[in-house]
């Protein structure tokens, strides 16, 4: 071989040997690269993980903390200034109800306008002729309503003001024999048990047995909201931890998750024994993305009550009362279903997430009141 063709070969295997040797530190750098994020995505998994373990509450970010305070402060703003007109509470039982409950479970401080004097006022004036009960609409051709008479307690309760005692028994008659309560008075509780209703009479009467003065009717208040409760965990979903407005009546079997989310709720806040099981169930349930705001659910189930039929139209506001449900339901997850809430949660209150688009001046102001007890339950 001529001697400046032996150079070129030579010339060729060194950059072969420099090419060969680059691409293997290319390799290298990639595979070192790789195990670089692979370690930082499992130190972010593991950090999840570790923080679950040892939380009792949701370890969400705290600029997401902040931002649900921020927004619960301006809601609370709004929910005072559509409550109280020209200094007096104007505005249906129900709504009122709702608001009241909300401002005082976001500040335990709060006092309203005119006092607890001005709300037992404006409550005890629309109150129905016939009972010591409220109605969804203050006229004659509507039925008594356990739901709007319920919330109108929680709000009494909330402000210390003490329910007479024929409020009370108008509650616990209406109890049906297997616990449920119907959402109007003089319905079948057998046929029309409501779960909506249910919880929001049981939420009532245990904000009322703290105050009650005789032990003896304590002991019925208390033995009232147990067997609703035992009434609501029967009947919840096989291994989904959702409710059916009306489980025992034949051929209903839609659920709905709003209606679930309280439900979950008030079986917490009245201290309903095992609900661990619930808990995991309703978590590992949940929806991967956060309902949209105004999804607003309702059966629109017709009532019978005696001759007449009267129309459910309960909203059951999913966003709200799931946030609600899942901050309860936290504490009771195992360790794979807390991550799983503490990121749903991270996703539904995030900056920026639809629940910060209320402005609180909404034509649906029990939303508003919803949306702030979301809030609160994470702040």
């Amino acid at each position: 071989m001529p001697r400046a063709g032996a150079a070129e070969l030579k010339k060729l295997r060194a950059r072969a040997a420099a090419w060969a040797r680059t691409a293997k530190g290319r390799r290298g750098g990639a595979a070192a690269l790789t195990a670089i994020l692979v370690i930082v995505m499992a130190l972010a998994f593991l950090h999840d993980y570790w923080k679950a373990a040892f939380s009792t509450q949701p370890p969400l970010r705290e600029d997401t903390r902040g931002a649900a305070r921020e927004k619960a402060k301006e809601l609370a703003r709004a929910l005072e200034a559509r409550l109280f007109v020209k200094g007096r509470i104007e505005g249906d039982a129900w709504t009122s109800a709702q608001m009241l409950v909300a401002l005082r479970e976001n500040d335990a401080g709060y006092r309203p306008r005119g006092g607890p004097r001005a709300i037992e006022r404006y409550f005890r004036a629309i109150a129905g002729p016939e009972c010591t009960c409220w109605r969804r609409v203050p006229a004659g051709n509507f039925p008594s309503h356990l739901g709007v008479t319920a919330w109108a307690l929680w709000g009494f309760a909330c402000f210390g003001i003490p329910a007479h005692r024929n409020e009370i028994e108008f509650l616990l008659s209406a109890q049906g024999p297997e616990g449920g309560w119907p959402l109007f008075a003089g319905a079948d509780p057998k046929r029309f048990a409501s779960s909506y209703a249910t919880a929001a009479v049981i939420l009532a009467l245990h904000q009322h047995s703290a105050r009650e003065k005789s032990p003896a009717r304590r002991k019925r208040i208390d033995a009232a909201v147990g067997r609703g409760a035992e009434w609501l965990k029967s009947r919840a979903a096989a291994g989904r931890a959702r409710w059916a407005d009306y489980p025992d009546l034949a051929g209903e079997g839609k659920e709905y998750l709003g209606l679930s989310g309280f439900v979950l709720f008030a079986l917490h806040r009245t201290g309903a024994a095992g609900l661990a099981s619930l808990d995991r169930e309703w978590i590992d349930a949940l929806p991967e993305e956060a309902p949209a705001l105004l999804a607003d659910e309702a059966s629109g189930r017709k009532v019978w009550v005696g001759k007449r039929a009267y129309p459910d139209d309960t909203l059951y506001r999913a966003l709200p009362w799931a946030i609600v449900a899942t901050a309860n339901a936290y504490s009771g997850a195992s360790l794979f279903g807390k991550v799983r809430a503490a990121r749903w949660l991270e996703r539904a209150l995030a900056p920026g997430a639809p629940v910060y688009a209320l402005l609180g001046n909404e034509p649906d102001g029990g939303l508003v009141a919803e949306a702030l007890l979301a809030l609160k339950s994470e702040t």
